[in-house]
């Protein structure tokens, strides 16, 4: 510990603090597969603690990545299904290792989702989870230090297509995490979405993607569908400028 925190007895607290939160994030997830996450996959757990009261049955998992999501989803619920949501082939091995506890609760669906069905380009970056079906913007590459990597051609489907098809099951919560294109994919689920009781949805105030929506324009669009903002999740720094979060939506 720093003597300089002796000093300053509002810095060794706030220290003290953040001791303790960690902890408890690590005593809620004992014995469970998620307790082997680091505490940067852990931003969305206090979010999905607000929903103990009822908990969801069906859970999608859009932009599901390696799959440390679902695993801290299915840790808090084990007896959800989720559907998981994925393009590139690059995540789909750890996916797999992350969410080996639940092998008939998962599944994974190696798409994208958006507004439209067909194929399109995937800006993959340097650190691969930050890639995009939209073009990383300056601000994002000064942002979050990553750079374009290479382009990679990927299937999207609409989920109220895979809904109809009854290759998914109406959610009770979704997640999404795709980089600024939060829009396109709940354009492409309205019925999805007329389904849900729940969102969790990275909200962001900058543009770190061309074209992505900002937080006043996700709310616009959830609220015109009866979803109001409940809660911002754990990452969030006192005092500092807002730049992106996790949030939670709950229906009216």
């Amino acid at each position: 510990m720093r003597a300089a925190l002796f000093y300053d007895p509002v810095a060794l607290w706030q220290r003290v603090g953040v001791a303790l939160h960690r902890r408890r994030r690590r005593r809620v997830l004992r014995g469970t597969p998620a307790a082997a996450l680091s505490l940067g996959h852990l931003d969305s757990l206090e979010l999905l603690q607000l929903l103990a009261d009822r908990p969801p049955a069906v859970i999608h998992d859009i932009g599901a990545n390696a799959g440390t999501w679902t695993c801290l989803a299915k840790s808090l619920y084990p007896s959800a299904q989720v559907a998981a949501f994925e393009p590139l082939p690059q995540f789909f091995s750890d996916f797999a290792h992350w969410t080996s506890a639940w092998p008939g609760d998962v599944t994974l669906h190696r798409v994208a989702l958006g507004e439209r069905s067909g194929r399109a380009e995937m800006h993959v970056t340097d650190q691969a989870d930050a890639s995009s079906l939209l073009p990383l913007a300056a601000s994002g590459r000064d942002e979050f230090k990553v750079n374009p990597a290479s382009t990679v051609t990927v299937e999207v489907a609409r989920l109220d297509d895979l809904l109809a098809a009854s290759r998914v099951k109406p959610p009770d919560l979704l997640k999404l995490d795709v980089q600024g294109f939060e829009l396109a994919v709940l354009r492409g689920g309205e019925q999805a979405l007329a389904a849900a009781r729940a969102v969790i949805c990275e909200v962001s105030t900058r543009r770190f993607y061309e074209r992505q929506p900002l937080l006043g324009e996700v709310l616009s669009f959830l609220e015109a569908r009866n979803f109001h903002l409940h809660a911002f999740g754990a990452n969030m720094e006192p005092g500092a400028p807002f730049a992106q979060a996790d949030a939670l939506f709950l229906r009216a």
